[in-house]
């Protein structure tokens, strides 16, 4: 016996797929390789990017001030 697919309430498709970036993503994060790549860069701008590229892939919302400073402490 076949079995049919489930059909949800709220009208989303039930495929989970990669979630696309947004055109201001896309932006943010072509600036911050912009500030890695800059040799006229502050190094504080330098060790933020990268940083803040990895929170972007990994999803987190934000980062606090303490954070960022608890961060770019381990690196300098």
């Amino acid at each position: 016996m076949a079995m049919k697919a489930a059909k949800r309430k709220n009208g989303r498709p039930t495929a989970k797929g990669k979630r696309t970036k947004t055109k201001e993503e896309l932006e943010f994060e072509a600036r911050l390789i912009e500030i890695e790549n800059d040799p006229n860069a502050t190094p504080m701008a330098k060790a933020l990017a990268p940083l803040l590229r990895e929170r972007m892939k990994s999803g987190e919302p934000y980062l606090t001030i303490e954070q960022i400073m608890e961060e770019l402490g381990r690196r300098f």
